[in-house]
């Protein structure tokens, strides 16, 4: 019978040893970004998105996870390492995937019509929540928004400008009454037309003329530029409708003939917004 036994390491073997150790704890450590909770529920995650990261998304089999981007963002392809162990596919802006083995963590790379996407897919660690939901951030979009926003507003002064330096006066003699989450950020009228400014991201409520008897009638802008809808007409009263939400809008200065009276207390370039709980019935 034969036995065999090392030699003893050289100090040349040693010296390469420690060097090849200590280079080692120089490299970084390679790490997943572990997604956070949105709110209370641990199960619904965000993430800011940043194509050199690796997400790291926890599951339990038996559990269905999906990932939300943004909105008209669609997978143009993508690879499991274990796609036996998977069921998966998209949907809309997301992607769905569910595990059909207990031992099924792997990676996930998905590529859209916009990013890619480095996932790894790991089972859930003692104390941990899988992930059921996972929705990305994008801060490319957010500073694309901000920068449309700020050249919206700037074509939406201009047109302030152009109506009132073309009139020769602008009515910003305007009340509200209602639910102030509807209030346009700016509202005016030369006499003809009436502009109102929504200067925001939110859904935009349809626009009533009311007339003298209450009744109300839909007006459908005729004319839209930047962030400003152009109603070719003026009225004494709107009301706007989201839902159910409503904000009454009551025109001060207004004249049947188009004649401008914008009296009272009015700033160039503003509107005159009077917040009140509840409506006068006026």
């Amino acid at each position: 019978m034969r036995f065999w036994f090392p030699k003893a390491p050289s100090a040349a073997s040693i010296s390469v040893s420690v060097a090849a150790a200590l280079l080692a704890l120089s490299l970084p450590a390679v790490a997943e970004l572990v997604p956070g909770a949105c709110g209370s529920d641990p199960h619904i995650a965000c993430v800011v998105y940043d194509p050199n990261e690796t997400y790291r998304v926890a599951y339990r089999p038996g559990e269905a996870t999906v990932l939300v981007f943004e909105k008209g963002e669609k997978i143009d392809g993508g690879g499991m390492g274990d796609g036996k162990a998977w069921t998966a596919g998209p949907a809309g802006n997301g992607f769905f995937f569910k595990p059909k083995a207990p031992q099924a963590g792997t990676n996930l790379i998905l590529l859209t019509n916009r990013r890619r996407y480095v996932l790894k897919l790991v089972p859930v660690r003692r104390h941990e929540e899988a992930v059921w939901s996972l929705t990305f951030d994008y801060p490319d979009t957010r500073a694309y928004a901000s920068a449309a926003a700020a050249v919206r507003s700037a074509e939406a002064r201009a047109l302030l400008a152009q109506t009132v330096s073309a009139s020769g006066v602008g009515n910003f003699n305007y009340d509200m009454q209602g639910d102030t989450a509807l209030a346009p950020t700016a509202l005016w009228d030369d006499g003809r037309f009436t502009y109102f400014e929504f200067r925001t991201s939110r859904d935009l409520p349809q626009i009533y003329r009311v007339y003298g008897d209450g009744k109300e009638s839909l007006v459908n802008p005729d004319d839209e530029r930047g962030p400003v809808l152009v109603v070719h007409d003026t009225a004494e009263r709107f009301n706007l409708r989201l839902g159910d939400a409503v904000l009454g809008i009551r025109n001060n200065a207004y004249r049947p003939d188009g004649q401008l009276n914008p009296t009272g207390t009015t700033i160039p370039g503003t509107v005159r917004l009077v917040k009140q709980k509840e409506a006068s019935g006026e």
